[in-house]
Formats: structure tokens, C-alpha cells, sequence
């Protein structure tokens, strides 16, 4: 049971700006800490990270998304039609200052860092889903843990992952290696003649992570949680203390803020005095209804950038990246090869029908989440940035946030994601 501080008033009011998966996660640990919550969701479900999201929880979560070996790959990425990275024009603003301070982050003795700051997170997120949604139980069938199989197409992809597969184990995670013969006993047969696999153990997925949103949204409303579809533009400020928050709608009181609204962080942040190294990646999800093929854990194919994820009695396909360009509408393009990524493992298969999402992921830098509380006001606080990782993330910084408020300890060092590190 946890135990708020007796001389704190835990019925002080808190405003989570940001309706996706780390808002809700927030608002809900909040609103289970007895705190007076609204919610102001700017865009409903539309293009968010968590829609468009794989979905896995504690899969590949250890490993930076900056690093030296991934400056390398860049350019065949990009000159590969079908390849799981573009950029395009206009380019996000600060895209220069950002490439540098991420080629910065991803040397080794950053990633070593890094990567514990992702360990930290991302071998959690399983645990505290459970527990956060205790008093939810019927939420708990969205998750699955069977585990998240990597997967390689041949003794070169294998040989490539052997070094991050080193980190993954020094980080704490519990990973299997599987030779062809075992790796068919988990996943139907495919058309590489010698594919292997690694198989991360306590990993797991979220089935339908859309209606699972949907559904926590209103037990959020039945335990009193206030949600305002409205954008937070700015705020009324007092001295060194934040008294309204404003939006489109008009003010907001409150005695707390928690800015959890992915890219959209970066202004609100800025608002308040404190920069963000941090730019939208879109990626695109799938869902192929009733298919043929049937799997019973995720596929992460990471050479070429996406998963395969169960998604009840459907497949669900996410992955690749496009940074700059018109990224807002529906990415045709970035469908159609995921849906032929597929069928180059499995071969040809039906389905009854398709449906698509994309959403912005916010890629920090340094590959790190802004987790704490805001240097210049001591009632403003972060949970933004969490790149592909924020459904693994979520309860995790939850706890993190609603400790600093209800001024209790956290039992994880969480100065890897202050803010000040940008500046």
C-alpha cells in the first residue's frame, strides 16, 4: 500500500497536460494518490505515439536509439526505398543542433550511460503496469507476457546484435538464444532458410492499445479524474510557482502541473524556461484483420525497423521512421512496406481488411525520457520524451512523478532525466 506524506494535502489539485499513454499513466497514479486531477487532452487520439505504438513492454528497452553504429547505417537507410528510416523537407527546426548532440550521445562511454538510464525504466514497466491497474482489473487483458523474439534473417543479422545482446544481459535482462529448430516452435515457419532468434524472456505486449487507452480513459472519469479536450498554450506564472494553466479554452487553476505531451513538451518546457534537445519521428502502425497468420508474442525485426505484435484475433505491424516532411497524414508509403516486410518473412496470406494510424514519436537526443521537476518553478514538473518506449515506460514514471509531488522518495536514481541536462 502506498503511503502518502501525513503533513502533505493530498487533495491539492494537479493539471497532466497530454492525453496519450504517459498522461493517462500519470493522471492515474495521481488520481489513485488522492490528488485532484485534470486532464487536457490537445488532440484526442489523433497522431499520437501511443496509437501508432508496437505496443511491447520491456522488449528491445535497454538499448539507446543513438548511437555510433547506427551513424553508419544512416545513408543506406535513406537510400533504401523499402529501408526503415527517410527525411524529408522541411526538416524539424533545431535538426542540426540535434544531429550533433545525438552523434555526441551515442559514444560508448555515453551509451554505457544511457543504456542504464533505459535499464532503469524499461525492466520495470511490466511490475508497475500490474500494480497500477490493480484497481482496474479488468484492464489486465490487454496484457500478455510470452515474451519478444528478435529476430534474424540470417547468421549476418545475428552476429550484428551480439554486442547489444551483451549490453541487454549486463542491464539485467533475461535473454535466450534459439537456433532455427527452436525458434519454429514459437513462431509459424518462414521463408529465410536459417533464421535464429532472440528470445527476451520477461518481455510483454499490449493487445489493442487504442481501446485499452479508450477503456482506462473512462475508469479515470469514474474515479473523478476531469479530462478537457482543449491545447495548453502557456501559463500564468507568480513569482517562481505556476497559477494557471492557459489554453485554447480559457484558464486552468492549479496547485501542480505535469507536462506529459510528447514533441509537444519542447514548447511548453520552453515556456517555462528550460530547453529540450527533441524532435518528432513519425512511425506508422498497421492492423491486418483475422489473418492466416498467427503469432503468439512479438516479432522485433530491428535491421529493418518494425514489429509484429498479436492484437487479439489481428496482427499488428509498427516500425519505421520519418523525420521532417508532412508527417500528419496517413503514410501509404510506410504501409505498404510494412505489409511487404511481412510478407517477405511469412510469404503470401490473407486477411480480411486493414487499418493504419501514425503518430509522432518524441526522439530526445540522448535517447533519454525528461523525467523531475522543472529547475525555475518549484510546482512544475516533466514526464515527456520517451521516444518508442513510452508504453514500457508509463507506470514507471507515474510512480516518479506523483512521488516528487507527494514529496516522497524514489527508490530509483532519476537524475539521468532531469531537464537541466539540455542546458
Amino acid at each position: 500500500m502506498r503511503i502518502l506524506n501525513k503533513n502533505f494535502n493530498s487533495k491539492k489539485k494537479v493539471t497532466v497536460i497530454g492525453g496519450g499513454i504517459i498522461g493517462l499513466a500519470t493522471a492515474c497514479r495521481l488520481a489513485q494518490d488522492s490528488f485532484d486531477v485534470t486532464l487536457i487532452d490537445a488532440n484526442k487520439s489523433k497522431n499520437r505515439a501511443s496509437i501508432a505504438t508496437a505496443g511491447i513492454i520491456g522488449g528491445s528497452s535497454v538499448i539507446p536509439w543513438a548511437n555510433d553504429h547506427l551513424w553508419k547505417k544512416i545513408p543506406s537507410m535513406i537510400l533504401n526505398k523499402e529501408g526503415p528510416l527517410k527525411v524529408m523537407l522541411p526538416l524539424p527546426k533545431d535538426f542540426m543542433s540535434f544531429i550533433f548532440k545525438s552523434h555526441k550521445a551515442g559514444s560508448n562511454f555515453e551509451i554505457s550511460k544511457s543504456s542504464k538510464g533505459l535499464a532503469e525504466l524499461g525492466l520495470k514497466g511490466w511490475a508497475e503496469w500490474q500494480s497500477l491497474l490493480k484497481p482496474h482489473r479488468k484492464l489486465r487483458r490487454f496484457f500478455s507476457q510470452n515474451g519478444c523474439l528478435l529476430y534474424y534473417s540470417d547468421n549476418e543479422e545475428y552476429l550484428n546484435e551480439i554486442e547489444n545482446n551483451h549490453l541487454r544481459r549486463k542491464r539485467g535482462m533475461k535473454i535466450r538464444t534459439l537456433k532455427t529448430k527452436d525458434l519454429f516452435l514459437k513462431i509459424p515457419q518462414t521463408c529465410d532458410k536459417k533464421p535464429s532468434g532472440t528470445l527476451i524472456l520477461k518481455a510483454g505486449h499490449l493487445s489493442d492499445p487504442l481501446t485499452f487507452q479508450d477503456s482506462l480513459t473512462k475508469e479515470l472519469k469514474k474515479k473523478g479524474v476531469k479530462k478537457i479536450f482543449a491545447r495548453a498554450n502557456s501559463f500564468e506564472l507568480i513569482e517562481n510557482k505556476i497559477k494557471n494553466v492557459i489554453t485554447n479554452k480559457g484558464k486552468i487553476n492549479c496547485d501542480y502541473v505535469v507536462i506529459c505531451s510528447g514533441t509537444g513538451g519542447k514548447d511548453l518546457a520552453k515556456e517555462l524556461g528550460s530547453d529540450v534537445s527533441i524532435i518528432p519521428a513519425w512511425g506508422t502502425s498497421i492492423i491486418l484483420k483475422k489473418p492466416e497468420i498467427k503469432i503468439k508474442l512479438p516479432i522485433l525485426i530491428e535491421k529493418k525497423g518494425f514489429a509484429i505484435v498479436p492484437n487479439s484475433n489481428d496482427l499488428r505491424v509498427a516500425g519505421l521512421v520519418q523525420v521532417g516532411g508532412k508527417t500528419n497524414n496517413r503514410n501509404m508509403k510506410f504501409e505498404n512496406i510494412l505489409l511487404n516486410q511481412v510478407k517477405k518473412i511469412f510469404g503470401s496470406f490473407k486477411f480480411k481488411g486493414i487499418k493504419s494510424a501514425t503518430g509522432a514519436r518524441p526522439l530526445t537526443s540522448d535517447s533519454l525520457p525528461v523525467v523531475g521537476r522543472s529547475p525555475n518553478f518549484k510546482n512544475a514538473f516533466f514526464n515527456f520524451g520517451h521516444g518508442h518506449w513510452g508504453m514500457t515506460h508509463a507506470p514507471v514514471c507515474a510512480n516518479i512523478i506523483s512521488n516528487l509531488i507527494g514529496e516522497r522518495k524514489n527508490k530509483i536514481n532519476i537524475k539521468p532525466y532531469d531537464i537541466s541536462r539540455f542546458n
